[in-house]
């Protein structure tokens, strides 16, 4: 059972924190909790244990108010990681990219649905959340399914240094007409981040990204295929085909727009339509969706028509799906295959916005597998290494080879 936190053990935490800080004992990015002890602890009356609740970089009163021990929030604060607190058991995520988590939150609930779970998502977001579309898109399409997932704006009338006003101006304060949405407002004890006076760095010791977040084991594509295999000789639209139609047998959902009245160039003809999610004209949201759903043991299946398109996705690819498992040290994993078409050929001429080829941006930006497969075994090879890796790997496939 949860600790019943008090407003007073609250603040002393924080307050023993910020005593690390003043000891030299903390030479990293953190952001205190502070001023909003009250609603807190009323809101987490209604959050239920095995709930997940999905926080950012000022998590430590959500970590703590969902279970997770003073020592081990302090533990992981004193080891580089304040803004990387998880903890899978307690279903207890966070990011510090904070424009990610509501689509991901989004696709929890999506997953918790299908299943007839009655488990709920919890989203905690501030006001720099609140400035950008990723938000308006989560609410729209958790209200527009009745998805089992509120979020809770958390306005301190700041982002960063700044406020509401000096960004936004007369619409400095939106209001929300939404069952999905709790939004209260508070009084910040702390700056944005650590707290007033300067450490002697001299003193402290920091370490490498690869010391706190030890680097994951790189894949080869064939590690993960039995010695014996050999895959049949086809056609590379055919191997296509038999990839989707094997991973739909599976149970794999498959998100995109083009899904499902496209089937996707063809290759999903074989696939049942509910496991077709034909989503909005939303890149961002469709890669958070794959990312929540993949916490609850389904198998995504990610569909970009152009590579053009996969920009507006890149924090979700770039920032969450690449680097969850690392950041984590292991404890949520996102196993999703990512397709990713280019238009190199075609009968009819698109642009040069819709026909551009980011194989080597994406080889750069991730450490998962992206394949370039050319030839059905080729294919066959790659959607089948994906499948058993347990990991997320990305497929190039290029419209002149269909």
């Amino acid at each position: 059972m949860r600790k019943q936190w008090t407003k007073e053990e609250l603040i002393a935490f924080e307050d023993h924190i910020g005593d690390l800080y003043m000891d030299n004992q903390l030479p990293f990015l953190f952001h205190l909790s502070g001023g909003n002890e009250d609603q807190l602890i009323e809101i987490f009356k209604d959050i239920k244990e095995g709930d997940y609740v999905i926080s950012n970089h000022r998590n430590h009163y959500h970590a703590l108010l969902h279970g997770i021990p003073p020592d081990v929030v302090e533990d992981r604060i004193k080891n580089g990681r304040s803004m990387f607190i998880y903890d899978r058991k307690r279903n207890f995520f966070v990011s510090a990219i904070i424009g990610g988590t509501p689509a991901i939150a989004a696709g929890i609930a999506w997953a918790l649905k299908r299943k007839g779970s009655t488990q709920k998502v919890w989203c905690f977001v501030g006001d720099g959340t609140e400035d950008n579309g990723h938000l308006s898109e989560a609410v729209r399409y958790v209200e527009g399914f009745d998805l089992p997932c509120k979020f809770i704006i958390e306005s301190n009338d700041r982002s960063c240094e700044a406020s509401n006003e000096d960004r936004w101006g007369k619409t400095a304060h939106p209001e929300y007409n939404s069952d999905y949405v709790i939004k209260y407002h508070y009084e910040p004890t702390y700056p944005h981040c650590r707290k007033p006076g300067m450490i002697d760095l001299s003193k402290t010791d920091k370490k490498t990204d690869n010391e706190y977040f030890p680097p994951l084991k790189e894949p080869n594509i064939m590690t993960y295929l039995a010695k014996d295999w050999v895959a049949p000789q086809t056609s590379y639209k055919d191997a296509m085909i038999e990839s989707m139609t094997h991973l739909g047998k599976l149970g794999a959902i498959f998100i995109g727009y083009n899904v499902k009245y496209g089937n996707a160039i063809g290759t999903l003809k074989n696939v049942p339509d509910d496991q077709k999610l034909e989503t909005p004209v939303a890149e961002n949201l469709m890669a958070g969706l794959a990312i929540g759903m993949s916490f609850e043991g389904f198998l995504p299946v990610l569909y970009y028509e152009r590579h053009d398109f996969m920009m507006v996705a890149a924090d979700a690819i770039i920032n969450h799906i690449d680097k969850i498992e690392r950041i984590s040290h292991g404890e949520f994993k996102c196993p999703i295959i990512i397709r990713a078409v280019t238009a190199d050929a075609g009968p009819f001429y698109s642009g040069i916005t819709h026909s551009q080829d980011f194989t080597n941006v994406f080889r750069e930006a991730v450490s998962f597998p992206v394949e370039d497969p050319v030839t059905g075994v080729d294919v066959l090879n790659a959607v089948k290494s994906a499948r058993l890796s347990g990991r997320p790997a990305m497929l190039i496939e290029r419209k002149s080879r269909y």
